[in-house]
Protein backbone atom coordinates (compact mmCIF):
# COMPACT_ATOMS: atom_id res chain seq x y z
CA UNK A 1 0.00 0.00 0.00
CA UNK A 2 1.56 3.66 -0.90
CA UNK A 3 2.65 5.48 2.23
CA UNK A 4 0.36 8.12 2.99
CA UNK A 5 3.23 10.73 3.13
CA UNK A 6 2.72 10.76 -0.62
CA UNK A 7 -0.40 11.73 -0.42
CA UNK A 8 -0.26 14.72 2.12
CA UNK A 9 1.85 16.26 -0.25
CA UNK A 10 -1.34 16.84 -2.29
CA UNK A 11 -2.77 19.18 0.75
CA UNK A 12 -2.19 23.18 1.56
CA UNK A 13 -2.27 23.34 4.91
CA UNK A 14 -4.97 26.21 6.23
CA UNK A 15 -6.42 27.14 9.53
CA UNK A 16 -7.76 24.01 12.08
CA UNK A 17 -9.39 21.59 10.30
CA UNK A 18 -8.25 18.11 10.50
CA UNK A 19 -5.12 16.76 11.76
CA UNK A 20 -4.05 14.18 9.07
CA UNK A 21 -0.89 12.11 10.09
CA UNK A 22 1.59 9.36 8.70
CA UNK A 23 -0.42 6.35 8.68
CA UNK A 24 1.84 3.80 6.39
CA UNK A 25 5.29 4.73 6.11
CA UNK A 26 7.80 1.89 6.75
CA UNK A 27 8.52 1.88 10.54
CA UNK A 28 8.33 -0.14 13.84
CA UNK A 29 4.97 -0.17 14.58
CA UNK A 30 2.25 -0.40 12.30
CA UNK A 31 -0.55 1.97 12.68
CA UNK A 32 1.45 5.44 13.13
CA UNK A 33 -0.03 8.63 13.68
CA UNK A 34 2.89 11.31 13.64
CA UNK A 35 1.14 14.06 13.15
CA UNK A 36 2.05 15.40 9.63
CA UNK A 37 -0.02 18.82 8.69
CA UNK A 38 -3.19 20.21 9.21
CA UNK A 39 -5.40 20.48 6.19
CA UNK A 40 -9.10 21.20 6.03
CA UNK A 41 -11.77 18.14 5.92
CA UNK A 42 -12.53 19.12 1.82
CA UNK A 43 -9.13 18.35 1.02
CA UNK A 44 -8.71 15.18 3.25
CA UNK A 45 -12.46 13.72 2.87
CA UNK A 46 -12.16 13.55 -1.08
CA UNK A 47 -11.07 10.48 -1.91
CA UNK A 48 -10.16 6.73 -0.01
CA UNK A 49 -5.96 7.70 0.96
CA UNK A 50 -7.43 10.90 2.32
CA UNK A 51 -10.15 9.57 4.47
CA UNK A 52 -7.81 6.34 5.62
CA UNK A 53 -5.56 9.23 6.90
CA UNK A 54 -8.31 11.38 8.75
CA UNK A 55 -9.36 9.01 10.35
CA UNK A 56 -5.86 7.55 11.29
CA UNK A 57 -5.56 11.18 12.81
CA UNK A 58 -8.72 10.58 15.25
CA UNK A 59 -6.44 7.74 16.76
CA UNK A 60 -3.56 10.47 17.98
CA UNK A 61 -5.57 12.03 20.18
CA UNK A 62 -6.01 9.12 22.28
CA UNK A 63 -2.53 8.42 22.43
CA UNK A 64 -1.96 12.42 23.39
CA UNK A 65 -4.00 11.31 26.68
CA UNK A 66 -1.80 8.38 27.51
CA UNK A 67 2.07 9.50 26.66
CA UNK A 68 2.09 11.56 29.63
CA UNK A 69 0.73 12.75 32.57
CA UNK A 70 -2.78 12.42 31.32
CA UNK A 71 -2.60 9.01 32.00
CA UNK A 72 -2.43 9.52 35.80
CA UNK A 73 -6.24 10.04 35.43
CA UNK A 74 -7.48 6.83 36.13
CA UNK A 75 -4.50 5.82 38.40
CA UNK A 76 -4.05 8.10 40.96
CA UNK A 77 -6.31 9.48 43.52
CA UNK A 78 -7.36 5.19 43.95
CA UNK A 79 -6.47 2.62 46.17
CA UNK A 80 -3.62 2.00 43.95
CA UNK A 81 -1.28 4.34 43.31
CA UNK A 82 -0.43 7.61 45.38
CA UNK A 83 1.69 10.46 44.29
CA UNK A 84 5.00 10.51 46.05
CA UNK A 85 5.49 12.75 48.96
CA UNK A 86 8.01 14.76 47.51
CA UNK A 87 6.40 15.28 44.24
CA UNK A 88 4.21 18.23 46.13
CA UNK A 89 7.59 20.23 45.49
CA UNK A 90 8.06 19.73 42.17
CA UNK A 91 5.97 23.49 41.34
CA UNK A 92 2.32 24.44 40.63
CA UNK A 93 1.76 22.50 37.70
CA UNK A 94 2.74 19.06 39.58
CA UNK A 95 0.62 20.24 42.71
CA UNK A 96 -2.34 20.24 40.24
CA UNK A 97 -1.39 16.45 39.37
CA UNK A 98 -0.79 15.75 43.66
CA UNK A 99 -4.10 17.80 43.90
CA UNK A 100 -5.94 14.82 41.88
CA UNK A 101 -4.67 12.39 44.08
CA UNK A 102 -5.24 14.00 47.47
CA UNK A 103 -8.86 15.98 46.51
CA UNK A 104 -7.37 18.85 47.47
CA UNK A 105 -8.38 22.87 46.64
CA UNK A 106 -6.48 22.03 43.53
CA UNK A 107 -8.65 19.83 42.07
CA UNK A 108 -10.79 22.79 40.53
CA UNK A 109 -11.43 24.18 37.25
CA UNK A 110 -7.86 25.68 36.43
CA UNK A 111 -6.56 22.09 36.82
CA UNK A 112 -3.84 21.78 33.81
CA UNK A 113 -4.31 18.09 33.62
CA UNK A 114 -8.57 18.46 34.28
CA UNK A 115 -8.96 21.18 32.03
CA UNK A 116 -6.03 19.53 29.08
CA UNK A 117 -7.56 16.45 29.25
CA UNK A 118 -11.72 17.67 28.43
CA UNK A 119 -9.57 19.37 25.65
CA UNK A 120 -8.07 16.47 24.08
CA UNK A 121 -11.08 14.67 24.50
CA UNK A 122 -12.93 17.34 22.49
CA UNK A 123 -10.46 17.58 19.46
CA UNK A 124 -10.96 13.64 19.18
CA UNK A 125 -14.61 14.32 18.96
CA UNK A 126 -14.19 17.01 16.73
CA UNK A 127 -11.78 14.95 14.28
CA UNK A 128 -13.92 11.71 14.67
CA UNK A 129 -17.26 13.88 13.82
CA UNK A 130 -15.92 14.99 10.56
CA UNK A 131 -14.83 11.59 9.26
CA UNK A 132 -18.32 10.66 10.41
CA UNK A 133 -19.82 13.18 8.22
CA UNK A 134 -17.66 13.55 4.99
CA UNK A 135 -16.33 9.50 4.58
CA UNK A 136 -20.09 8.29 3.57
CA UNK A 137 -20.36 11.31 0.92
CA UNK A 138 -16.52 10.21 -1.10
CA UNK A 139 -18.06 8.30 -4.44
CA UNK A 140 -15.05 6.11 -4.82
CA UNK A 141 -13.70 3.86 -2.71
CA UNK A 142 -12.59 0.30 -4.48
CA UNK A 143 -13.90 -1.68 -1.70
CA UNK A 144 -17.19 -0.69 0.12
CA UNK A 145 -16.37 -2.59 3.39
CA UNK A 146 -13.56 0.16 3.69
CA UNK A 147 -15.57 3.00 3.75
CA UNK A 148 -17.71 1.37 6.14
CA UNK A 149 -14.81 0.26 8.62
CA UNK A 150 -13.31 3.85 8.75
CA UNK A 151 -16.36 4.92 9.91
CA UNK A 152 -16.66 2.18 12.38
CA UNK A 153 -13.25 3.14 13.86
CA UNK A 154 -14.81 6.78 13.76
CA UNK A 155 -17.70 6.24 15.63
CA UNK A 156 -15.48 3.76 17.99
CA UNK A 157 -12.71 6.47 19.22
CA UNK A 158 -16.42 9.14 19.36
CA UNK A 159 -17.41 6.65 22.04
CA UNK A 160 -13.85 5.95 23.45
CA UNK A 161 -13.58 10.16 23.72
CA UNK A 162 -17.44 10.47 25.31
CA UNK A 163 -17.14 7.49 27.30
CA UNK A 164 -13.61 9.63 29.17
CA UNK A 165 -16.21 12.74 29.22
CA UNK A 166 -19.35 11.12 30.85
CA UNK A 167 -17.17 9.20 33.85
CA UNK A 168 -15.42 12.20 34.72
CA UNK A 169 -17.71 15.04 34.13
CA UNK A 170 -20.65 14.09 33.87
CA UNK A 171 -23.54 15.71 31.82
CA UNK A 172 -21.27 17.73 28.91
CA UNK A 173 -22.14 19.22 25.54
CA UNK A 174 -22.22 16.50 22.84
CA UNK A 175 -21.66 17.79 19.67
CA UNK A 176 -21.69 15.28 16.83
CA UNK A 177 -21.70 17.30 13.69
CA UNK A 178 -20.17 20.64 14.96
CA UNK A 179 -16.61 20.55 15.24
CA UNK A 180 -16.29 23.25 18.28
CA UNK A 181 -17.42 24.02 21.33
CA UNK A 182 -18.02 27.12 20.93
CA UNK A 183 -20.94 27.50 19.13
CA UNK A 184 -22.76 27.09 22.70
CA UNK A 185 -23.55 24.13 23.12
CA UNK A 186 -25.13 22.92 26.66
CA UNK A 187 -24.55 20.01 28.98
CA UNK A 188 -26.75 17.05 28.06
CA UNK A 189 -27.82 14.31 30.63
CA UNK A 190 -25.41 11.37 31.40
CA UNK A 191 -28.15 9.33 29.98
CA UNK A 192 -28.06 10.72 26.38
CA UNK A 193 -24.49 10.71 26.41
CA UNK A 194 -24.30 7.08 27.14
CA UNK A 195 -26.75 6.29 24.60
CA UNK A 196 -25.28 8.00 21.94
CA UNK A 197 -22.17 6.28 22.87
CA UNK A 198 -23.80 2.81 22.48
CA UNK A 199 -25.52 3.49 19.14
CA UNK A 200 -21.62 4.50 18.25
CA UNK A 201 -20.13 1.24 19.48
CA UNK A 202 -23.31 -1.10 17.62
CA UNK A 203 -21.93 0.84 14.62
CA UNK A 204 -18.58 0.12 15.30
CA UNK A 205 -19.48 -3.67 16.08
CA UNK A 206 -21.34 -4.49 12.86
CA UNK A 207 -18.76 -2.49 10.71
CA UNK A 208 -15.00 -2.47 11.63
CA UNK A 209 -12.96 -5.45 11.01
CA UNK A 210 -12.13 -8.25 13.14
CA UNK A 211 -8.59 -8.67 14.60
CA UNK A 212 -7.86 -11.34 12.21
CA UNK A 213 -8.18 -9.39 8.93
CA UNK A 214 -6.10 -6.06 10.03
CA UNK A 215 -2.81 -7.23 8.87
CA UNK A 216 0.04 -5.07 8.17
CA UNK A 217 -0.32 -1.55 8.41
CA UNK A 218 -3.71 -1.72 9.52
CA UNK A 219 -2.56 -3.44 12.91
CA UNK A 220 -3.53 -1.19 15.67
CA UNK A 221 -7.14 0.17 14.52
CA UNK A 222 -10.31 -0.67 16.11
CA UNK A 223 -11.93 -3.94 15.63
CA UNK A 224 -15.16 -5.76 16.36
CA UNK A 225 -13.66 -7.47 19.07
CA UNK A 226 -12.82 -3.80 20.58
CA UNK A 227 -16.03 -2.30 19.95
CA UNK A 228 -17.24 -5.45 22.00
CA UNK A 229 -15.47 -5.13 24.88
CA UNK A 230 -16.18 -1.21 25.22
CA UNK A 231 -19.90 -1.98 24.66
CA UNK A 232 -20.20 -4.07 27.38
CA UNK A 233 -18.06 -2.19 29.57
CA UNK A 234 -20.36 0.96 29.13
CA UNK A 235 -23.29 -1.57 29.72
CA UNK A 236 -21.59 -2.39 32.71
CA UNK A 237 -20.63 1.37 33.52
CA UNK A 238 -24.21 2.32 33.35
CA UNK A 239 -25.53 -1.35 35.14
CA UNK A 240 -27.46 -3.09 32.38
CA UNK A 241 -26.63 -6.09 33.42
CA UNK A 242 -28.32 -8.01 31.31
CA UNK A 243 -26.98 -6.43 27.80
CA UNK A 244 -23.43 -6.30 29.63
CA UNK A 245 -24.11 -10.18 29.83
CA UNK A 246 -25.23 -10.85 26.33
CA UNK A 247 -22.03 -8.73 24.48
CA UNK A 248 -19.32 -10.49 27.41
CA UNK A 249 -21.07 -14.17 25.66
CA UNK A 250 -20.91 -12.94 22.45
CA UNK A 251 -17.47 -11.77 22.39
CA UNK A 252 -16.16 -14.60 24.55
CA UNK A 253 -18.05 -17.42 22.89
CA UNK A 254 -18.15 -16.01 19.11
CA UNK A 255 -14.67 -14.17 18.72
CA UNK A 256 -12.76 -16.59 20.74
CA UNK A 257 -10.90 -14.06 22.69
CA UNK A 258 -7.90 -15.65 25.11
CA UNK A 259 -4.94 -14.87 27.13
CA UNK A 260 -1.05 -14.79 26.64
CA UNK A 261 0.06 -17.66 28.41
CA UNK A 262 2.58 -16.14 30.22
CA UNK A 263 1.61 -12.62 31.82
CA UNK A 264 5.19 -11.02 32.08
CA UNK A 265 5.00 -11.55 27.89
CA UNK A 266 2.50 -9.00 28.36
CA UNK A 267 4.66 -5.96 29.33
CA UNK A 268 8.08 -6.71 27.99
CA UNK A 269 7.27 -4.63 24.95
CA UNK A 270 8.39 -7.77 22.66
CA UNK A 271 4.70 -8.80 22.62
CA UNK A 272 2.96 -5.87 21.10
CA UNK A 273 -0.56 -6.22 19.17
CA UNK A 274 -0.85 -9.76 20.51
CA UNK A 275 -3.39 -12.25 21.21
CA UNK A 276 -5.17 -10.71 24.66
CA UNK A 277 -4.47 -7.20 23.22
CA UNK A 278 -8.23 -5.89 21.66
CA UNK A 279 -7.12 -2.41 21.39
CA UNK A 280 -3.67 -0.98 22.52
CA UNK A 281 -2.12 2.97 22.21
CA UNK A 282 0.57 2.39 19.39
CA UNK A 283 3.88 4.11 20.19
CA UNK A 284 7.29 4.05 18.34
CA UNK A 285 10.58 5.39 18.95
CA UNK A 286 11.17 5.90 15.27
CA UNK A 287 10.09 9.77 16.10
CA UNK A 288 10.42 11.42 19.82
CA UNK A 289 7.01 12.51 18.75
CA UNK A 290 5.86 9.35 19.07
CA UNK A 291 6.89 7.92 22.64
CA UNK A 292 5.68 7.91 25.64
CA UNK A 293 7.51 8.55 28.84
CA UNK A 294 5.68 6.86 31.72
CA UNK A 295 8.78 5.08 33.37
CA UNK A 296 9.88 8.46 34.31
CA UNK A 297 6.39 8.96 35.62
CA UNK A 298 6.43 6.11 37.65
CA UNK A 299 9.81 5.74 39.08
CA UNK A 300 10.51 2.23 38.91
CA UNK A 301 14.46 2.91 39.13
CA UNK A 302 14.73 -0.13 36.50
CA UNK A 303 17.41 0.97 33.22
CA UNK A 304 18.32 -0.65 30.47
CA UNK A 305 18.76 -3.28 29.60
CA UNK A 306 15.51 -4.37 31.53
CA UNK A 307 14.84 -7.88 32.29
CA UNK A 308 11.99 -8.40 34.47
CA UNK A 309 13.05 -8.98 37.88
CA UNK A 310 12.98 -12.73 39.99
CA UNK A 311 13.16 -12.67 43.74
CA UNK A 312 16.49 -11.14 45.17
CA UNK A 313 17.52 -10.31 41.49
CA UNK A 314 17.40 -6.54 40.96
CA UNK A 315 18.46 -4.25 38.22
CA UNK A 316 19.66 -0.86 39.61
CA UNK A 317 18.36 2.13 37.14
CA UNK A 318 16.67 5.59 37.13
CA UNK A 319 13.24 7.25 36.51
CA UNK A 320 11.27 10.02 38.18
CA UNK A 321 9.53 9.86 41.45
CA UNK A 322 6.01 11.04 40.80
CA UNK A 323 3.88 8.27 41.18
CA UNK A 324 4.35 5.32 43.57
CA UNK A 325 2.30 1.90 44.59
CA UNK A 326 0.04 2.06 47.32
CA UNK A 327 0.40 -0.92 50.11
CA UNK A 328 -2.72 -2.10 48.90
CA UNK A 329 -1.88 -2.31 45.25
CA UNK A 330 1.88 -3.40 46.57
CA UNK A 331 1.33 -5.81 49.30
CA UNK A 332 -2.06 -6.19 50.64
CA UNK A 333 -3.88 -7.45 47.78
CA UNK A 334 -1.31 -9.70 46.72
CA UNK A 335 -1.49 -11.86 50.19
CA UNK A 336 -4.78 -12.28 49.89
CA UNK A 337 -6.36 -15.13 50.72
CA UNK A 338 -2.84 -16.37 51.47
CA UNK A 339 -0.30 -14.81 53.10
CA UNK A 340 2.35 -13.73 50.92
CA UNK A 341 1.07 -15.32 47.67
CA UNK A 342 2.78 -12.40 45.75
CA UNK A 343 5.63 -15.09 45.88
CA UNK A 344 4.08 -17.37 43.45
CA UNK A 345 1.75 -14.88 41.00
CA UNK A 346 3.33 -14.78 38.10
CA UNK A 347 1.56 -11.13 37.77
CA UNK A 348 3.45 -9.70 40.78
CA UNK A 349 6.92 -9.28 39.30
CA UNK A 350 6.18 -7.74 36.43
CA UNK A 351 4.19 -5.65 37.98
CA UNK A 352 5.75 -4.50 40.92
CA UNK A 353 8.87 -3.30 42.11
CA UNK A 354 9.17 -4.15 45.81
CA UNK A 355 12.31 -2.48 46.48
CA UNK A 356 14.48 -0.33 44.52
CA UNK A 357 18.29 -0.72 44.77
CA UNK A 358 21.48 1.29 43.75
CA UNK A 359 24.19 -0.04 41.87
CA UNK A 360 25.68 -1.45 44.68
CA UNK A 361 23.00 -3.54 45.33
CA UNK A 362 21.35 -1.74 48.21
CA UNK A 363 17.72 -0.05 49.29
CA UNK A 364 17.33 3.10 48.09
CA UNK A 365 16.25 5.00 50.89
CA UNK A 366 17.32 8.61 50.09
CA UNK A 367 14.14 11.21 50.79
CA UNK A 368 10.59 9.55 51.96
CA UNK A 369 9.41 7.71 48.91
CA UNK A 370 12.21 5.93 46.60
CA UNK A 371 12.94 2.97 48.72
CA UNK A 372 9.27 2.24 48.70
CA UNK A 373 7.55 -0.36 46.13
CA UNK A 374 6.88 1.08 42.33
CA UNK A 375 4.93 0.05 39.75
CA UNK A 376 6.92 -1.98 36.90
CA UNK A 377 4.50 -2.47 33.67
CA UNK A 378 5.66 0.74 32.25
CA UNK A 379 9.69 -0.18 32.59
CA UNK A 380 11.54 0.87 29.50
CA UNK A 381 13.51 -1.91 27.51
CA UNK A 382 16.52 -2.07 25.86
CA UNK A 383 15.50 -1.09 22.39
CA UNK A 384 13.67 2.25 24.21
CA UNK A 385 15.66 5.70 23.69
CA UNK A 386 15.08 6.93 27.76
CA UNK A 387 12.55 6.90 30.43
CA UNK A 388 11.21 10.07 28.63
CA UNK A 389 10.91 7.74 25.07
CA UNK A 390 9.30 4.56 25.17
CA UNK A 391 8.28 2.78 22.10
CA UNK A 392 5.90 0.43 23.88
CA UNK A 393 2.56 0.55 23.53
CA UNK A 394 -0.24 0.90 26.21
CA UNK A 395 -3.15 -1.47 26.41
CA UNK A 396 -6.66 -0.20 26.51
CA UNK A 397 -8.88 -3.23 26.52
CA UNK A 398 -7.75 -6.80 26.51
CA UNK A 399 -9.05 -10.11 27.11
CA UNK A 400 -8.60 -10.09 30.85
CA UNK A 401 -10.68 -7.11 31.57
CA UNK A 402 -13.07 -8.59 29.82
CA UNK A 403 -13.32 -12.19 31.54
CA UNK A 404 -13.15 -10.25 35.17
CA UNK A 405 -16.00 -8.18 33.01
CA UNK A 406 -17.95 -10.88 32.80
CA UNK A 407 -17.55 -12.39 36.17
CA UNK A 408 -19.01 -8.87 37.99
CA UNK A 409 -21.96 -8.96 35.38
CA UNK A 410 -22.51 -12.43 36.28
CA UNK A 411 -22.21 -11.74 39.99
CA UNK A 412 -24.52 -8.48 39.92
CA UNK A 413 -27.72 -10.59 38.26
CA UNK A 414 -27.57 -13.21 41.01
CA UNK A 415 -25.34 -15.58 39.47
CA UNK A 416 -22.43 -15.82 41.96
CA UNK A 417 -21.07 -19.53 41.43
CA UNK A 418 -21.14 -18.80 37.66
CA UNK A 419 -19.11 -16.05 38.33
CA UNK A 420 -16.43 -18.53 39.51
CA UNK A 421 -15.23 -19.44 36.41
CA UNK A 422 -14.14 -16.57 34.20
CA UNK A 423 -12.76 -15.04 37.20
CA UNK A 424 -10.62 -18.06 38.18
CA UNK A 425 -9.32 -18.39 34.26
CA UNK A 426 -7.76 -15.16 35.06
CA UNK A 427 -6.21 -16.70 39.12
CA UNK A 428 -5.08 -20.26 36.56
CA UNK A 429 -3.10 -17.52 34.45
CA UNK A 430 -1.45 -16.25 37.32
CA UNK A 431 -1.12 -19.48 39.24
CA UNK A 432 -0.53 -22.33 36.89
CA UNK A 433 -2.20 -24.95 38.22
CA UNK A 434 -5.63 -24.14 39.78
CA UNK A 435 -4.87 -25.09 43.64
CA UNK A 436 -5.49 -21.25 44.17
CA UNK A 437 -9.12 -20.92 42.43
CA UNK A 438 -11.56 -19.42 44.04
CA UNK A 439 -14.45 -21.31 45.26
CA UNK A 440 -18.30 -21.03 47.35
CA UNK A 441 -16.26 -21.40 50.09
CA UNK A 442 -14.79 -18.28 49.70
CA UNK A 443 -17.80 -16.63 47.89
CA UNK A 444 -20.45 -17.69 49.79
CA UNK A 445 -22.52 -14.56 48.67
CA UNK A 446 -23.00 -11.78 46.48
CA UNK A 447 -21.45 -9.12 48.68
CA UNK A 448 -18.07 -11.64 48.89
CA UNK A 449 -17.92 -12.19 45.35
CA UNK A 450 -17.65 -8.06 44.70
CA UNK A 451 -14.66 -7.14 46.83
CA UNK A 452 -12.91 -11.08 45.38
CA UNK A 453 -13.21 -9.15 42.04
CA UNK A 454 -12.41 -6.20 42.85
CA UNK A 455 -8.87 -7.28 44.55
CA UNK A 456 -8.67 -9.68 41.29
CA UNK A 457 -9.03 -6.72 38.91
CA UNK A 458 -6.30 -4.98 40.89
CA UNK A 459 -4.19 -7.50 40.68
CA UNK A 460 -4.39 -8.64 36.59
CA UNK A 461 -5.06 -4.59 35.87
CA UNK A 462 -3.18 -2.50 38.42
CA UNK A 463 -1.99 0.80 37.23
CA UNK A 464 -3.87 0.20 33.47
CA UNK A 465 -5.81 3.07 33.85
CA UNK A 466 -8.99 1.89 35.25
CA UNK A 467 -9.21 1.90 38.95
CA UNK A 468 -10.89 5.06 39.40
CA UNK A 469 -13.72 4.25 36.86
CA UNK A 470 -13.68 0.80 38.04
CA UNK A 471 -14.21 2.32 42.14
CA UNK A 472 -16.50 5.06 40.74
CA UNK A 473 -18.56 2.55 38.93
CA UNK A 474 -19.20 0.38 41.78
CA UNK A 475 -19.92 2.98 43.98
CA UNK A 476 -16.82 2.37 46.03
CA UNK A 477 -14.71 5.21 45.73
CA UNK A 478 -14.53 7.59 48.90
CA UNK A 479 -14.95 4.30 50.90
CA UNK A 480 -11.38 2.47 49.37
CA UNK A 481 -9.63 5.40 49.46
CA UNK A 482 -9.60 6.37 52.49
CA UNK A 483 -9.38 2.67 53.59
CA UNK A 484 -6.18 2.47 51.88
CA UNK A 485 -4.99 5.74 52.11
CA UNK A 486 -1.37 4.95 53.41
CA UNK A 487 1.06 4.14 50.97
CA UNK A 488 3.36 2.69 53.00
CA UNK A 489 4.32 -1.15 53.34
CA UNK A 490 1.74 -2.57 56.30
CA UNK A 491 5.12 -4.63 57.20
CA UNK A 492 7.40 -1.29 57.75
CA UNK A 493 4.81 0.24 60.32
CA UNK A 494 4.36 -2.93 62.47
CA UNK A 495 7.92 -2.36 62.38
CA UNK A 496 8.04 1.26 63.55
CA UNK A 497 7.31 3.45 60.64
CA UNK A 498 4.04 4.90 62.20
CA UNK A 499 4.55 8.34 61.00
CA UNK A 500 2.90 8.78 57.28
CA UNK A 501 4.49 12.11 55.52
CA UNK A 502 1.74 11.80 52.55
CA UNK A 503 -1.05 14.44 52.77
CA UNK A 504 -4.41 12.78 53.49
CA UNK A 505 -6.92 12.08 50.63
CA UNK A 506 -9.66 13.92 51.35
CA UNK A 507 -12.23 12.57 49.22
CA UNK A 508 -15.78 13.17 48.86
CA UNK A 509 -18.79 11.97 46.92
CA UNK A 510 -19.04 15.11 45.14
CA UNK A 511 -15.18 13.93 43.80
CA UNK A 512 -17.56 11.04 41.96
CA UNK A 513 -17.23 13.69 39.08
CA UNK A 514 -14.60 16.29 38.29
CA UNK A 515 -15.10 19.79 37.83
CA UNK A 516 -16.02 21.56 34.16
CA UNK A 517 -12.97 23.71 32.83
CA UNK A 518 -13.54 27.25 34.07
CA UNK A 519 -12.26 28.14 30.53
CA UNK A 520 -15.22 26.09 29.13
CA UNK A 521 -17.86 27.83 31.62
CA UNK A 522 -16.37 31.22 30.51
CA UNK A 523 -16.21 30.99 27.02
CA UNK A 524 -19.47 28.48 26.07
CA UNK A 525 -22.34 31.16 26.59
CA UNK A 526 -24.86 27.98 27.05
CA UNK A 527 -23.30 27.38 29.95
CA UNK A 528 -21.88 29.68 32.37
CA UNK A 529 -20.31 29.60 35.92
CA UNK A 530 -23.40 28.21 37.29
CA UNK A 531 -23.15 25.47 35.39
CA UNK A 532 -20.06 23.57 37.10
CA UNK A 533 -20.66 20.48 39.50
CA UNK A 534 -21.59 20.14 42.70
CA UNK A 535 -18.84 21.23 45.29
CA UNK A 536 -16.34 22.94 42.89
Amino acid sequence: MKSIKQYLKKFWPVGLAVVLLQGFSSCKKELNYTPEVFVSAQSVYKDEPGAIAGVTGIYQQLQALKRSDYQLIGVIGTDEARCCYQAQGYGSYWAGVVGMDVYDITLNSQNADISGFWTVCYQGIANANVAILKIPQIKNFADPTVQTRLEGEARFMRAVYYFYLVQLYGDVPMPLENTSLGNGLPRVPQAQVYSQIESDLKFAVANCWTKNKLTGNDIGRASVEAAKALLGKVYLTVHDYTDAKTTFEDLINNNNISLLSNYANLFDGQHENNAESLFEIQYSTDNNNDTQGLQNLYGSYAGPPIAFETFNQHTPGYGGTVVMATSYYSDTVFMKPYSWEYQYDARYVPSIHHDRYDGNGNTMSWWVDPGLPTIAKYDISSSDIDVYHSGKNLYYLRSADVFLMYSETLNELGQTQAALAPLNKIRERAFGNGSLDFTTTDAPDQATMRGLIMDERSRELGAEGWRWFDLKRTGTLVQRVKQYDDPRRDFEKKNGTTTDPHPAQNVAANNNLYPIPLTELQNNPALGLKAQNPGY
